[in-house]
């Protein structure tokens, strides 16, 4: 999986749900609470599916973290 690059709004560092693959978005999703998906202003256009870009960093630190780990059943 690549790692999506921030979008710098004002001060803020962020990243769009949109962005993502449906699967990654909806695993996102399913991971935050819904008060972290934000809609922001940004040059003109309000976007609708933003969230901090810290939070998606430890979504897939954590997502990359389980990609790694085999079972028992991937022997």
């Amino acid at each position: 999986m690549t790692k999506l690059v921030p979008i710098l709004i004002g001060e803020q560092r962020m990243i769009q749900l949109s962005q993502l693959t449906i699967d990654q978005a909806n695993d996102l999703r399913s991971f935050l609470p819904g008060s972290s998906i934000k809609k922001m202003n940004f040059q003109g256009m309000e976007l609708h599916d933003c969230i901090d870009f810290e939070t998606y960093e430890y979504w897939f630190q954590s997502s990359h973290a389980r990609e790694g780990v085999a079972s028992i059943w991937d022997f």
